[in-house]
């Protein structure tokens, strides 16, 4: 592989750090010269400021002393493609935001980052595809190396990885094959070579960061950064109103992280942004069709849901539309444990196919959606199961 481009995919974590300040400071350590060498990041545009401070503080200088090629990438809309922010062999500070943020995409989902199967389903909209369309464009079908920072523990992941292995994209795991380092090999080498610890690379409302072993490290990014925790608050509340099972953390909601650890400037400025003159709420009308699973007729398969707007305005006039509709509807308004005010249409049944009605107030900015036949389904499904709709109650969405 003499020659052959290598690219390295820079998340700016513990992991891929390490293998970049390896390469710059121990020539032996890897296989090629550095003028070979790109390193290229995707900004997701809502990573914690210290993770800017740790790259402009200690590899940005190495980078420019190496001359190491690094290009910053961000998605460039909701729809997809790709911006360069900067190409650079002398890059000077980190941008670590472009037009579009993955948190623009969940506000307008009104969702929390979605995990199936223990796949980063939000890493790859941020990030994956738009290092594949920069790849694609940059090599043209040629061979390269590609080169990723998973690191000892993570073997299954680099077994995935290998099934989108082709002819042109070489993929190698350096801490895996090579050296055998951990993520705790890793976060000690950084330590001992810039004398201060390294931060974990992910959003501040990552869904993996409150395992037992990273939720400290969250608690403390938080109490730093409290607007960081705040956002995830944010992103929470919208999405619980839209469906009260999104927890941020599955089991666990980001406002009992907050709670727990005494995060009161967390709070505060989660209830400042809801407070604020200009924030606009808005009614949703939130339906769901529960599928039976495949395999298993009694358990829940995938679900189906469709967002509609009733009102948007004030709070005070989100709140009166509810008050108005529920009446109409005969159901009562009820207040959750999160502050969030809802009307339960129809509730959800416990057979599968089961369908699921409500109305909610909660900050604008969730689009209305739904899904092509759902219309169809949900018509059929209400008449097999005998629930027509409440008196007096017309579903008017506005588009």
């Amino acid at each position: 592989m003499s020659g052959m481009p290598v690219a390295l995919s820079f998340g700016m974590g513990i992991d891929s750090a390490a293998i970049l300040a390896r390469w710059l400071v121990e020539p032996a350590s890897r296989t090629f010269p550095l003028e070979q060498l790109t390193v290229v990041t995707a900004m997701t545009g809502d990573e914690p400021d210290v993770t800017r401070k740790l790259m402009e503080r200690h590899l940005l200088p190495l980078m420019r002393e190496h001359q190491v090629r690094y290009v910053q990438l961000a998605r460039a809309s909701q729809a997809g493609g790709h911006v360069i922010l900067d190409d650079s062999r002398a890059p000077q500070r980190m941008i670590m935001r472009g037009p579009w943020r993955l948190s623009d995409e969940l506000m307008a989902s009104g969702t929390v980052p979605q995990v199936a199967a223990k796949r980063r389903l939000c890493s790859w909209r941020a990030k994956g595809d738009v290092l594949d369309r920069w790849y694609a464009a940059e090599f043209r079908g040629q061979p390269f190396r590609h080169v990723l920072g998973f690191a000892a523990e993570e073997a299954r992941r680099a077994l995935r990885d290998q099934d989108y292995a082709t002819a042109n994209r070489r993929p190698e795991y350096p801490l895996i094959t090579d050296w055998s380092w951990d993520r705790e090999d890793c976060d000690a080498y950084l330590h001992a070579l810039f004398g201060q610890r390294w931060s974990r690379s992910a959003c501040g409302y990552c869904p993996f960061s409150a395992s037992r072993r990273g939720l400290p490290e969250l608690v403390e990014r938080w109490r730093a950064e409290p607007d960081v925790g705040a956002l995830a608050l944010a992103l929470e509340h919208t999405a619980l109103a839209l469906n009260p099972r999104s927890r941020l953390f599955g089991k666990l909601s980001a406002r009992q992280v907050v709670q727990d650890h005494g995060l009161a400037d967390v709070q505060r400025r989660f209830e400042r942004r809801l407070d604020h003159p200009g924030q606009q709420w808005t009614l949703y009308d939130v339906r769901r069709i529960i599928h039976p699973r495949r395999d298993d007729p009694t358990s829940k398969g995938a679900a189906w849901r469709s967002v509609g707007i009733h009102h948007t305005g004030s709070r005070r006039e989100a709140d009166e539309a509810m008050s108005w509709l529920a009446r109409k509807a005969g159901v009562p308004v009820t207040t959750d444990q999160y502050g969030i005010r809802r009307a339960e249409v129809v509730a959800r049944g416990a057979v599968f196919p089961a369908v699921e009605h409500c109305l909610a107030v909660a900050p604008a900015g969730a689009v209305p959606k739904q899904r092509a036949g759902f219309e169809v389904w949900w018509d059929r499904l209400l008449s097999e199961q005998q629930q027509a709709p409440r008196s007096g109650f017309a579903l008017t969405i506005a588009a």
